[in-house]
């Protein structure tokens, strides 16, 4: 067997200078998380397939990993999960305000950017319907790119409401505007005329007329009935950003989602760069607790798409590893001196290795830089006689010999700088 067959299609293995950067992103969004006072939960990858297919809307069901006996799937999202846990416990003082960052599985296409496997990192407000929740949710999310480094994007908003009073008033029938809004959703991805054409073998009639209703500015919608109340919250919420500071935000009637279970408020923020496309996304659905219990509960979450945000940030941060020095010894007497240099620099959080391989000096750095550390600390009879190290900057070739506590305060500023500028 060749082993570039032996992956399941769809699926990667992470190498480290891919997951240190996952792991940074990760870190920066649930910070972000703590901050706006959202609390961590987990879900079962698997969930039972009725709960699943509940609400998935057509696009999604087909996209679903089943289990061999079809009663079980692996979950396509966090929501759903979210919305059968809440359904299950009725004592959660609300607003409920929780995040999770986990994996979850789809059977799509794979593309660019885009995996079987991939990881979500979702924050969710439920119990609340007000306006002030997707505010907030999208003042994090901007919070987070902009820690990350990422400037050049745009925040979407639309309101399914205003979605489905503009398909009825052109026309659609009423069984056939879910189908309309999964299509029209692609405006972004697809050619107009594709679109028209899809909307066609869909038994969707006036696909010119419904195209060119998704492409005008408030005024329109205001004239149309129905369309109300998603103008009124489209307002609020626009007018809340502007509280929040936020000014790169556009009003986008063809942003639809197209997961079946929103029910007002979408949103997508896009990247500048065009195979990327949309790195985080959410909305409001307020029936989707109601399916699993007795009871509606008004909920709206935003989530990440890591491995796309991973893709813009591949270009600036080229790390293979976290050790930020490797201790050579010049000779084998030398080891005892080095791992206790090496439990004194791990004791104050800086990321060391050791030879464990007997190598000599020579291979030992070579080693070094094979793994692109930044410093190696050399230590032989002289150094560990006077407790000192001689400390080599791998990139400039600069070398000193110092005290080890000096050596830990030098490193542990690299470090702050480092970190800072990441």
């Amino acid at each position: 067997m060749h082993l570039m067959s032996m992956r399941a299609r769809g699926m990667r293995d992470v190498l480290p200078e891919d997951e240190i950067i996952y792991r940074r992103i990760v870190g920066v969004i649930e910070n972000s998380y703590i901050k706006y006072g959202f609390d961590p939960v987990s879900h079962p990858a698997i969930e039972r397939l009725d709960v699943l297919e509940a609400k998935s809307g057509e696009g999604i069901k087909t996209e679903i990993f089943r289990m061999d006996d079809n009663e079980l799937g692996l979950r396509f999202d966090l929501t759903v999960s979210l919305a059968r846990m809440v359904a299950e416990h009725s004592e959660f003082p609300y607003p409920f305000k929780r995040y999770c960052i986990e994996k979850v599985w789809r059977r799509e296409e794979p593309q660019y950017g885009r995996y079987r496997e991939f990881m979500q990192a979702d924050a969710d407000i439920v119990g609340c319907a007000g306006m002030e929740c997707e505010a907030e949710l999208i003042a994090c999310a901007c919070d987070v790119l902009d820690e990350i480094g990422i400037r050049d994007y745009r925040v979407l908003i639309n309101n399914r409401k205003l979605l489905t009073a503009v398909l009825e008033h052109v026309g659609v029938e009423k069984e056939k505007v879910e189908s309309a809004i999964r299509i029209v959703d692609k405006l972004d991805k697809k050619d107009r005329n594709d679109v028209v054409k899809e909307l066609e073998e869909n038994g969707i009639k006036n696909g010119d007329e419904i195209v060119d209703a998704f492409n005008k500015d408030m005024a329109y919608y205001e004239q149309i009935d129905g369309c109300a109340e998603g103008v009124k919250e489209l307002k609020e919420l626009l007018s809340l950003l502007e509280v929040y500071g936020i000014k790169n935000y556009r009003f986008e009637p063809s942003i639809a989602r197209g997961l079946g279970y929103y029910t007002g408020t979408v949103y997508e923020i896009k990247s500048a760069d065009a195979q990327l496309g949309t790195i985080v996304a959410g909305g409001r659905y307020d029936k989707l607790i109601g399916i699993y219990s007795e009871r509606d509960v008004p909920a709206v979450g935003i989530s990440f798409g890591i491995d796309r945000i991973a893709t813009l940030l591949k270009k600036e941060d080229k790390r293979k590893t976290y050790t930020q020095i490797v201790v050579v010894n010049v000779k084998e007497s030398n080891k005892p001196a080095c791992i206790a240099y090496a439990r004194e620099l791990r004791k104050n959080g800086i990321a060391t290795r050791v030879d464990l391989m007997g190598r000599n000096m020579r291979k030992q750095l070579d080693y070094a830089s094979s793994i692109e550390a930044e410093f190696v600390g050399i230590v032989g009879d002289k150094e560990a006689e006077s407790k000192t190290i001689t400390i080599k900057n791998l990139t400039s070739g600069e070398q000193e010999t110092i005290k080890i506590e000096d050596a830990i305060k030098r490193l542990k500023t690299q470090m702050r700088v480092k970190n800072h500028k990441t």
